[in-house]
């Protein structure tokens, strides 16, 4: 009997360290080409598929008409489709530290990004119909 209850306890305990264990984040880094987007329901310019859009293991650098931002992004350790963005540098000088939440979604060559400027509030889908949601492409 006790033989029986030290495997149990044994296989309790694995079991608990792999629910203890992190999800693993996407991992996002390289460069990325604009596929589509929505701001509130509405289709983003021309102009934002032109801009380059490159990913590090903490930064996402958008470079186009002259401008140039950067944003740090931190995944959620226990569901990593949640992540933070927060603004490093950008040529509005308001806007730098400037935190939102989002989801995102890495399957294959494509990566969808959803995200609020509003406190507190991330989104739930990636439909776009309201907050940011951009669409992108493994660059080759």
């Amino acid at each position: 009997m006790k033989k029986l209850a030290a495997v149990a306890l044994a296989l309790f305990a694995c079991a608990a360290t792999a629910e203890d264990k992190k999800a693993e984040a996407p991992k996002i880094e390289g460069k990325w080409t604009l596929v589509s987007g929505k701001k509130n329901g509405s289709d983003v310019d021309d102009n934002a598929k032109k801009s380059t859009y490159t990913a590090t293991k903490d930064k996402i650098t958008i470079e186009g008409d002259g401008a140039k931002f950067v944003m740090g992004y931190k995944f959620d350790e226990k569901d990593p489709k949640n992540v933070t963005f927060e603004i490093l540098e950008s040529p509005i000088p308001d806007l730098k530290g400037s935190k939102a939440l989002g989801i995102l979604e890495l399957k294959g060559e494509e990566m969808k990004m959803a995200y609020s400027t509003e406190k507190d509030k991330r989104p739930k889908d990636f439909e776009g119909k309201a907050d940011f949601l951009f669409v992108f492409k493994k660059a080759k």
